[in-house]
């Protein structure tokens, strides 16, 4: 079994969220604070805090809980949700010589089990597909991207479908990695659905009351010529024929 984590933030939000755990018990060991203004989180995920793997004590909470899933729990792996931000060192960057990576590599617990980074958050320099080290798999962000242009029909589109179909040896093909750390998907459970993807051309969040800005704008999507629902038997046959396809 193959465990979907979320080290990467907190239920706590920005500085107007709650108060539920760690702002009160120690607000900028467990989070990243913008420097000069500690008032403020930086945000490198979307929610309005971003946790701080950087600091040891909040190192060893996460080091704790994984290792309390292999040994008591016995799963077989993780996947890390936005694991750019788990990356990054105290200066913000993303690093392959960082305190997480060292701590994940060295532990026995860990040593033997399946790793799997969704390798981006939204931050400076947050987008690492193709950079994860050695031990790790990958989400393909540009197999998903690719092939859902292709699918679109969108110009120019057929190169780059070529090499995400083949493997991604331009991504997956040196420091000792294969393809086979390559996780190929269309659809995950972030972002738009297999549905989605063929019955909208963009994203329509508006019930959770944050304006349309949540989620990707980007989703490479097309909805045969209505936005949303329809009735239209030859729309759905088309969207239907294209869902199997994908």
């Amino acid at each position: 079994m193959i465990l979907d984590v979320v080290y990467n933030h907190t239920a706590e939000g920005n500085h107007f969220g709650p108060m539920l755990s760690f702002k009160g018990i120690d607000n900028p060991t467990y989070y990243r604070l913008v420097p000069g203004d500690p008032r403020f989180y930086m945000d490198y995920t979307g929610t309005g805090n971003s946790v701080n793997t950087a600091q040891p004590q909040t190192l060893k909470l996460v080091m704790d809980s994984l290792r309390y899933w292999v040994e008591e729990m016995h799963v077989d792996g993780f996947r890390f949700d936005l694991a750019s931000t788990l990356a990054r060192n105290a200066d913000g960057r993303f690093d392959l010589a960082g305190a997480f990576f060292a701590a994940m590599h060295q532990d026995p617990a860990l040593a033997g089990v399946k790793l799997i980074a969704e390798p981006w958050d939204i931050g400076e320099g947050g987008y690492q597909v193709g950079n994860f080290p050695v031990l790790w798999a990958e989400w393909n962000g540009k197999y998903r991207d690719a092939v859902r242009s292709f699918w679109r029909g969108d110009h120019g589109a057929l190169a780059e479908f070529g090499y995400r179909l083949t493997g991604s040896s331009d991504l997956y093909g040196n420091d000792g990695r294969t393809p086979y750390v390559s996780c190929n998907f269309i659809t995950a459970h972030d972002g738009f659905t297999l549905n989605d993807l063929v019955s909208y051309h963009h994203k329509h969040n508006q019930a959770n009351q944050e304006d349309n800005r949540d989620g990707h704008n980007d989703n490479l999507s097309f909805n045969f010529g209505v936005e949303g629902p329809t009735d239209d038997p030859d729309i759905l046959a088309q969207r239907e024929r294209k869902s199997a396809i994908c």
